[in-house]
């Protein structure tokens, strides 16, 4: 299964030790190890042909980095700059958390709040043995309610250059009747609050639920709690004619232009609607870090657990690392965008990272960048193995095999071995560059190193089913899906391969 900011693998607390308390570093030193951080994983981002253009941003110890590279559009030579606005989609939802956590700490929304009690008209459906959806359901992603608006799922079953358009025209004829008519056919099929779902159109609910205990649009509410507090003057909803002029032009990883979304327009936006700069982010990201806070910190508290590494607050994943310790992350893809914002405490540290390029292979590298520039720039710790080994994997997989196996003997105390996505990250690098071959020798070592757990035999799998062989594709999904029962991509997997080997 491919790692991304929202497939999460969640992790446990790191306690450091005083020898790894961070040295004493200038102002111009700081700046000048950013600026080179910041240059050499945006050329190996640029690297990727499907990419020609990435923003990065950087808050670091009380000071904020920019840097703008590649060209905005095939050979203009229009490199982005601060003034840049990008589509950010999902990240839209953490601004939608902060907004409830606003509401909570005014006492106009609880989070065990029946959500049926700020809609107009009665919703019996909204519920399941007598179980309600909660307004922390929204927040976590388990109230049961789908994905998206109504046709959404059955366009979105074939992707090709003109689903975005498809998705576009549905969202574009979409009212508040029709949103609400359609909460009137939903019916859970579970109890709400134990199971994990992403939901825009619960994200997109939880935006009308604040206009209804404010009495105030969810725009306006925006501006007024976040934008103009946070000097986040060029973020908006819905942009002029004048900021469309600095808004970038978004593309597929075929690089034909692809529309923008329409989200805000006749709905709320609330799910992904907001368009942003990076300077902006970088200000988000510092009110994120403020530890004397109270909105900052309200929305960072816990309402859905998965594990002892992992759990959701006000609408972030977050992750408790073993290395960087408890950190949160979103990623935001539209049509034609990608971004993630990482923020970690520990660190007095975030990132975000931006390009007018969408799909999972740009959304891959770009969360690379992310990693590579914190593996850069953290101020103590071990440092990622993926750096250390990527160019030995890129010249000889088995060389990089090998000398994983003597780093791991040799300086395991220099070196992060306990995060599997590592290995997985490489894998699907080599996988994505054609060479089937290396990418199973990479997967099946991280298989080795992490026998307990149930992706890195999914990830296994995906590799022998893209060489052909389905009965090696199918022992390690079903392994997959013995080590974790919840893995639906290795159940829908095992399906359609079943289909193709009953088939021939």
């Amino acid at each position: 299964m491919k790692s991304s900011s929202f497939l999460l693998a969640l992790m446990t607390l790191f306690i450091f030790s005083c020898k790894d308390k961070p040295k004493t570093t200038s102002k111009n030193e700081n700046a000048t190890a950013v600026q080179k951080s910041m240059n050499t994983n945006a050329s190996r981002f640029l690297k990727d042909e499907s990419v020609t253009a990435i923003s990065i941003g950087i808050f670091k110890d009380g000071n904020k980095y920019t840097s703008h590279y590649g060209e905005l559009d095939p050979n203009t030579g229009n490199t982005p700059n601060d003034s840049t606005l990008y589509e950010i989609a999902s990240v839209t939802k953490t601004m939608t958390g902060a907004l409830v956590a606003q509401a909570v700490l005014e006492g106009k929304l609880s989070l065990d709040d029946d959500i049926r009690t700020f809609l107009d008209e009665d919703y019996p459906n909204l519920e399941y043995n007598g179980t309600p959806i909660r307004i922390r359901d929204l927040l976590s992603h388990t109230s049961r309610l789908p994905g998206n608006n109504k046709g959404i799922a059955e366009i979105m079953q074939t992707i090709n250059d003109s689903t975005a358009f498809k998705f576009n025209a549905i969202e574009m004829g979409y009212s508040q009747d029709d949103f609400f008519n359609y909460l009137h056919e939903i019916k859970l099929d579970t109890l709400p609050g134990h199971i994990y779902s992403y939901s825009n159109l619960g994200a997109n609910l939880t935006g009308h639920i604040l206009e209804q205990v404010n009495h105030k649009s969810y725009d306006n509410l925006l501006k007024d709690v976040l934008f103009d507090n946070l000097n986040m003057n060029n973020s908006k909803l819905k942009l002029t004619k004048l900021d469309s002029l600095n808004l970038a032009q978004g593309y597929n990883d075929k690089r034909t232009k692809m529309p923008f979304l329409p989200l805000g327009k006749n709905l709320w936006g609330a799910e992904g609607g907001v368009k942003s700069t990076v300077p902006d982010i970088l200000n988000y990201i510092e009110f994120q870090l403020d530890s004397t806070n109270v909105l900052a910190q309200k929305s960072h508290e816990k309402v859905y657990t998965f594990s002892d590494a992992e759990y959701m607050a006000y609408f972030w994943p977050v992750e408790n690392h073993p290395i960087h310790g408890i950190y949160y992350e979103h990623h935001g893809g539209a049509f034609g965008f990608n971004t993630f914002v990482y923020v970690y405490p520990k660190y007095n540290m975030g990132v975000v990272v931006t390009t007018n390029t969408s799909g999972a292979k740009a959304s891959n590298v770009l969360d690379n960048v992310v990693l590579g520039l914190v593996d850069d720039l953290k101020p103590f710790g071990k440092k990622s193995i993926t750096y250390a080994i990527e160019d030995s994997i890129n010249t000889n997989v088995n060389d990089g095999v090998t000398y994983y196996k003597e780093l791991k003997e040799n300086k395991p105390e220099v070196y992060d071995f306990s995060d599997e996505n590592s290995l997985n990250s490489l894998g699907y690098r080599v996988l994505r560059s054609g060479d089937t071959q290396g990418a199973i020798k990479i997967f099946t070592l991280n298989t080795e190193e992490f026998p307990e757990s149930s992706n890195p035999f999914d990830s296994l799998g995906e590799a022998y089913l893209e060489e052909g062989n389905y009965q090696m594709a199918l022992k390690n999904y079903k392994k997959a899906l013995s080590l974790d029962p919840n893995a639906t991509n290795a159940k829908e997997m095992i399906t359609k391969i079943e289909a193709l080997v009953n088939a021939s």
